[in-house]
């Protein structure tokens, strides 16, 4: 192994990161209406390791209260537990269609 200190030209770095096809399934699977749904792997050991990157997914966008997961052999069950908050960025509240919440607009 060579170490070398103060070089003089640095390599650009490399914005590679990619989502994985898990978060990308998840996703849909959350912008859906399905209830459950499951990814099986060719190993358990690959379930293993997939698993706890789509644990990490969940856990980095705070979902733990949306979806649940667990691992049975060589497959990860995701169960949808909630539906997403109605109040999330993007989504217009919408008013009662009787007027309740107008208030009441007698005058003295």
């Amino acid at each position: 192994m060579k170490i070398t200190y103060d070089l003089e030209f640095l390599p650009e770095r490399r914005n590679n990161v990619r989502e994985s096809e898990e978060v990308t399934a998840i996703k849909a699977f959350l912008a859906g209406a399905h209830k459950n749904m499951c990814f099986e792997y060719d190993s358990e050991k690959e379930a293993k390791r997939r698993l706890d990157a789509v644990r990490n997914f969940r856990s980095q966008h705070k979902l733990q209260e949306i979806f649940d997961l667990y691992r049975i052999e060589n497959c990860i069950y995701i169960l949808r537990t909630k539906k997403q908050p109605s109040d999330a960025p993007g989504r217009k509240k919408r008013a009662a269609p009787s007027g309740a919440n107008a208030g009441d607009s007698k005058t003295k």
